[in-house]
């Protein structure tokens, strides 16, 4: 069996990921975190999978040279470690909807340095599930001003589903996938379900991805929200 190491095996999609190629039966899990030999694991992989990427935008915007520095020189230099071994760059659906902020633009970057390579690109959108407790479902179920436009759109799709599609995907075609829900949501539809006093300010946001049509459906959502409203009335 071919030996996986997965950067970031313990993020919020990392550990999905991890667990999905774990479970699989066609390969050997490597988790590779922040403070371990890098150099030395990634020697042990046939197959990297980098998912160590941070997802906060805000703080791209706050501090783009810290982000840089997170995001594209992070990537080049476990890119450089892989040593020409088949290189999976978990990405973002921002890199096509976000060119004009540092976010979208320095993951662009960091596809551009993988594609160069000859890697899988793997774009995903908003997802939900897993730790996750401050992003736009839960400012929206506590009735939190939410700063994307309420006609945003978002194909959402579990975390878990997500990890283990990339799982499948491992030894697929190079280039960029996008993946994703089949169809998509509305945050204002999820605002007046859930009677939310929640504002909306800033762009549309729609996330949907290109060329991927056997994705879970978007409104699951609904039951995973419907849960997290249940657990802060306990």
């Amino acid at each position: 069996m071919k030996n996986v190491a997965v950067v970031g095996a313990v993020g919020y999609v990392g550990t999905q990921i991890a667990r999905a190629v774990a479970a699989c039966g066609r390969y050997n899990l490597i988790p590779v975190l922040r403070n371990d030999p890098h150099r030395d694991l990634l020697a042990k992989a046939q197959i990297v999978v980098y998912a160590a990427n941070p997802a906060r935008r805000f703080q791209a915007e706050k501090d783009p040279m810290r982000d840089f520095k997170e995001t594209v020189e992070k990537t080049a230099g476990f890119l450089a470690l892989s040593g020409g071994k088949r290189f999976v760059l978990v990405s973002t659906l921002s890199c096509r909807t976000q060119l004009n902020t540092n976010y979208g633009r320095n993951r662009r970057a960091c596809e551009l340095i993988a594609l160069e390579d000859s890697a899988l690109v793997i774009r995903l959108g908003p997802m939900y599930g897993g730790n996750r407790t401050d992003d736009t479902l839960h400012r929206i179920l506590a009735g939190l001003e939410v700063f994307v436009a309420v006609q945003t759109r978002y194909a959402y799709v579990d975390v878990a589903w997500a990890g283990q599609k990339i799982a499948e995907l491992l030894e697929g075609p190079g280039g960029i996938r996008e993946i994703g829900a089949r169809n998509a949501v509305c945050l204002g539809d999820l605002r007046d379900h859930f009677a939310s006093a929640s504002t909306f300010s800033g762009i549309d946001d729609t996330q949907i991805p290109e060329g991927f049509n056997d994705g879970p459906d978007a409104r699951d959502i609904f039951r995973f929200a419907e849960q997290e409203k249940g657990k802060a009335c306990t």
